[in-house]
């Protein structure tokens, strides 16, 4: 149950109610759990949608959605895309010199254009989509974490020299699960999509900066969200 927590509480807005921090050895050991995490976020969204969708425009519903996906989460994903791509600005992450404020801004807002802009394309298959698309988001991050942990900076490394092969087994296979049960072979290729980017922004993070950030686990979360969303929409 310890571990089941830590995974709320790192992924959503319950650590602004915790009054112990988390270990991050613990959100390491937790991480089995992040796509059951992303997968009740994703029951509420769908559920909010369910009981907004008669009463709001798709334009606004959209929108609404994905705020309220942000009040979810806390918006702690949003600040780390945020001071990724505000490292951009740098030759490595602690290097002096002010980071590219803007860049990180537009990241932000391009990301949520991406995400209302798909959700307000998708018809018949929107309750589908808002419940995959945390779930796949959260699994990518399980995929990010898992490999070579001399990658990583101090904080993060903590986190992923507790991330499994077997743990990565089991989230993937309850991901892809779901994914085929509900889409088909288009839930084996969306998961194999966004697991792939998982992988290739790994590594170009990893040569831009020369380690991985705990602020590019917020990232990663973000990017996967957006893509898993824009690939519901078209696929």
């Amino acid at each position: 149950m310890q571990t089941l927590s830590a995974a709320f509480k790192y992924l959503t807005l319950w650590h602004f109610f915790a009054a112990i921090p988390l270990s991050f050895e613990v959100i390491g050991r937790a991480v089995k759990y992040f796509p059951l995490v992303g997968l009740v976020l994703g029951l509420m969204l769908a559920l909010a949608n369910y009981l907004l969708a008669p009463h709001l425009h798709s334009e606004i519903l959209s929108l609404t959605l994905i705020g309220f996906l942000i009040v979810l989460t806390g918006g702690r994903h949003l600040e780390g895309l945020k001071q990724t791509f505000g490292a951009f600005g740098r030759r490595t992450p602690g290097a002096e010199g002010q980071a590219y404020e803007s860049l990180a801004v537009a990241a932000i807002v391009f990301v949520i254009l991406l995400k209302t802009s798909a959700v307000e394309s998708i018809d018949e298959k929107l309750t589908l989509s808002l419940l995959l698309a945390p779930l796949l988001a959260r699994w990518s991050l399980v995929t990010f974490l898992y490999g070579d942990h001399s990658q990583f900076d101090e904080i993060p490394k903590l986190i992923a020299e507790q991330v499994t092969f077997s743990q990565l087994l089991a989230c993937t296979a309850a991901t892809l699960a779901l994914s085929v049960y509900f889409l088909g072979r288009k839930g084996l290729w969306i998961a194999f999509i966004v697991s792939l980017f998982a992988l290739l922004t790994r590594t170009l993070l990893h040569r831009r900066f020369g380690v991985l950030t705990y602020a590019s686990l917020g990232a990663i979360v973000e990017l996967g969200e957006a893509l898993s969303l824009i690939l519901l929409a078209t696929l």
